[in-house]
Order: C-alpha cells, then sequence, then structure tokens
C-alpha cells in the first residue's frame, strides 16, 4: 500500500530536510514491510509553525490541507496519515475522500486509551494546551485522560525548540519533555502521547519507548499504523467510513458540483 504522510504547512524538504529524516527513521521503525510512505507538505499553507497558535490561521490553512488530500488521493494513494497533533482538515478530509484519512490525535488517543487506563499529552507551546484538551473533550476522551491538567506544555521557547530540532541537537528537547512527563505520572497517567509532531519522532528513533513503566507513544507512528489497519481493510472489502448522520456523503453530481464551486478540484 502507498500512503501519503500529510504535514499541515508549507515545510518544503530542501528547508525542512532534517526533519523529513527524522520522520521517516520514525515511521520504519513502525511501518509494515510492504508500506510506501511518501511524507508530502502543504505548499500554499502557512509557512511558519508559530501561525498554528491562531484558530483564525488555522481554520483558513485547513483548506490547503484538504486540498492536498484531495490531489494525493488523485495521485494514487492508499491513505492518508495526518502528520499534526491538530487534526486540521481530517473531519472534512474524510468526508470528501472515499481513502482512509487519520488524525494523528484521534489515532493515538484510542491507542492510550488500549494501553492503559488513564493518558496525558505533553506538547511544546503553552497556548495549544486549550485547544488540545478541548479537541480531547470533543472526542470522548476524557474519561481515558488523567482529570488534573490532561495537557500540558513543556517550558522550553518554541523557537529554542525548533532551532533544536533542525540542528539534530535532541539533549534539550528531551530533558523538558521528560521533566513534563515526571509531572503527568504524578497526577496518575499511565500513558503519556507526545503531543507535536515535530519533536515526538525523536523518541522512538533515540529508543526512548518509557518512562518509569509508563508507554510513551509518537502519535506519528501510531498514526501510520491506525491508517494502514483502515486501508488493509478498506483493501478487503470491509467499509470503512459511515455515511449516515454527520458522516452524510454528498452524491457523486453534489460532490463533484462542490468541489468545483469551491475550487476544490
Amino acid at each position: 500500500m502507498k500512503i501519503c504522510a500529510l504535514l499541515p504547512i508549507s515545510m518544503p524538504k530542501t528547508v525542512f530536510g532534517g526533519y523529513y529524516e527524522l520522520l521517516m527513521q520514525s515511521y520504519e521503525l513502525a511501518k509494515d514491510e510492504n508500506t510506501e510512505i511518501e511524507i508530502r507538505d502543504v505548499p500554499k499553507g502557512l509557512k511558519d509553525p508559530a501561525l498554528m497558535s491562531f484558530e483564525g490561521f488555522r481554520g483558513p490553512n485547513e483548506v490547503e490541507i484538504v486540498k492536498a488530500m484531495l490531489k494525493a488521493e488523485k495521485d494514487g494513494f492508499d491513505g492518508i496519515s495526518g502528520a499534526c497533533y491538530f487534526d486540521c482538515g481530517v473531519r472534512m478530509g474524510n468526508n470528501l475522500l472515499s481513502i482512509p484519512v487519520m488524525g494523528a490525535a484521534e489515532a493515538t488517543m484510542h491507542m492510550a486509551a488500549l494501553i492503559g487506563r488513564k493518558f496525558a499529552v505533553v506538547t511544546t507551546e503553552p497556548v495549544w494546551v486549550s485547544f488540545m484538551t478541548e479537541h480531547l473533550i470533543n472526542l470522548g476522551f476524557a474519561p481515558f485522560a488523567v482529570s488534573h491538567k490532561p495537557v500540558r506544555a513543556m517550558t522550553l521557547p518554541l523557537e529554542s525548540m525548533i532551532g533544536d530540532l533542525m540542528g539534530g541537537n535532541y539533549d534539550q528537547i528531551i530533558d523538558h519533555f521528560m521533566e513534563t512527563c515526571r509531572e503527568c505520572l504524578a497526577d496518575g497517567a499511565e500513558v503519556i502521547i507526545a503531543g507535536c509532531g515535530l519533536i515526538s519522532p525523536i523518541f522512538p528513533v533515540k529508543g526512548i519507548f518509557e518512562l518509569e513503566g509508563a508507554p510513551i507513544l509518537d502519535p506519528m507512528a501510531m498514526t501510520l499504523k491506525m491508517t494502514e489497519t483502515l486501508t488493509n481493510l478498506k483493501m478487503r472489502g470491509m467499509q470503512i467510513k459511515s455515511a449516515k448522520g454527520m458522516s452524510l456523503k454528498a452524491p457523486p453530481e453534489l460532490m463533484t458540483k462542490g468541489l468545483q464551486e469551491l475550487e476544490l478540484a
């Protein structure tokens, strides 16, 4: 099968090559033998990761994400694995595409709920905490998360973190992450989710899979595995998406009309 790992913004490989290499290393550790993966960005999306902190920018950027999803399906990919913990564009993409479109946060929280009774999410930016907490609640995972601060942020500034990431200097990132993880464990977490796709591949690549017995989950790898599973089921003829209720799918003639009127295709 051929899976598109879709980044959430404009991150050309010529600039972010170090991150592409790190992410692919994580995928290689997790993927099935016959799975082909191509990492793509959103060419006309936001360029500065800091802009993802603001809902007013994330909303319009989702349109560009959906365009990239539609192009991936047209280009012959069997599934799309979202490479961002915000799950931007995933709901719309799932409704418009016939192939699986999996969001990193949703897939990983499902996995965390299977592995332990209570999980916590450690992200990189304090301003992301409120949105990620709301997303957790809206998806119905509150009973599976620690009650006190289920999402919390590291203390390392984003600019410093990105600088270390691009330079391949991971020690400071790991130290700050582990410090926050220990706070989560003290509050009852049994599973830790690395809630930022920029840093989460560091941990499996560096062989860090747990802390004091609590699994540390890389959403990039977890989402890939869920995408592979749904794609396999679809290839075997199983209906993997509901077309009822909130998932109501437009009939072919309206689908074509809607995509054309919104200039999505």
